[in-house]
């Protein structure tokens, strides 16, 4: 099987320092792959995508922060 593209659909859900409030973030990918070269493309792709999660969990809180 030849996997050419992939869509990635990644999110997470943090509870913030305020009772029953939660922060979620959530991150869409859309990747064309090489066959040739899959496994450390789907290395690379899989931190990346861990990256910019993190980063955008980080931005949801901010917002949360600020809008205090």
């Amino acid at each position: 099987m030849i996997i050419k593209s992939l869509k990635i659909k990644l999110g997470a859900t943090r509870p913030t320092a305020r009772q029953y409030e939660s922060v979620r973030a959530d991150i869409e990918l859309d990747i064309t792959m090489d066959e040739k070269t899959f496994s450390e493309d789907w290395k690379r792709i899989r931190n990346k995508t861990k990256i910019m999660l993190l980063e955008a969990m980080a931005d949801a809180e901010k917002g949360v922060q600020h809008g205090n």
